[in-house]
């Protein structure tokens, strides 16, 4: 997965505004680019409904919480296949 083009920090908020704000987030998310999410816990239901949506994530466990790296499922490292060249 590419690297991120922008961070969010989430992991002082209580559930479920870490999911409500990463859902906005990726609202905006241009094709080809990729966003790190930063969660005080394991996001489960936050990842089914990124799938359903069209986004792959990966989640990997930090000392205080998990990284969530989301980007459009069709896009690959060039952006092809998700409005991109």
């Amino acid at each position: 997965m590419r690297e991120a083009t922008a961070t969010l920090d989430l992991r002082h908020l209580a559930p479920p505004e870490p999911m409500e704000r990463i859902l906005a987030a990726v609202e905006t998310l241009a094709p080809g680019d990729c966003l790190d999410a930063l969660t005080p816990l394991y996001p489960s239901p936050l990842l089914a409904i990124l799938q359903a949506d069209g986004f792959d994530t990966q989640v990997v466990a930090i000392d205080d919480g998990f990284r969530v790296r989301i980007a459009h499922a069709a896009c690959d490292e060039q952006g092809r296949g998700c409005g991109g060249t």
